[in-house]
């Protein structure tokens, strides 16, 4: 200790050092951001999925004798909404707070894009369960995420 009392004097590099490796993400934060690595894992797969065989995909849809059809331009949005929230998820674990700002802002945008496209019925609040969570856990990491210098 005596050693970074001293280094902290002349200049605080290592002492700052320190106190930021001291630092740590916390398990609630980690679990999260499991749960949203396979989510997002099967979300893309599906979506690559659904792009590539889209025709066939269609063709059954119509000999099921429903009016669904494959849409390649909310399929797209949907993949890229996956992919920003997957790097905002690796940026949260690497204690960067821009990717605080940048989950929560994609996690907005994410769920008024699902409210125009799917409708709002009374289980739409129930896709808040997870965002709020991981929100709510960064919050509780605030000394990391929303540093004011």
């Amino acid at each position: 200790m005596l050693k970074y009392k001293r280094a902290f004097k002349k200049g605080g590099l290592i002492m700052d050092n320190m106190i930021n490796r001291e630092k740590r993400v916390g398990a609630g934060i980690i679990t999260m951001s499991v749960l949203y690595f396979i989510g997002q894992a099967f979300t893309i797969l599906g979506v690559i999925i659904n792009l590539v065989f889209k025709d066939q995909i269609n063709n059954f849809l119509l000999e099921a004798g429903t009016a669904a059809d494959v849409n390649p331009t909310e399929l797209t949005i949907t993949l890229c909404i996956a992919i920003i929230i997957t790097i905002a998820v690796i940026l949260i674990l690497l204690k960067k707070p821009i990717g605080a700002f940048i989950f929560i802002g994609i996690e907005i945008l994410s769920f008024v894009y699902k409210a125009i496209v799917a409708g709002v019925t009374i289980y739409t609040p129930l896709s808040l369960i997870f965002p709020g969570l991981m929100i709510f856990f960064i919050y509780k990491k605030k000394d990391i995420y929303f540093v004011k210098e």
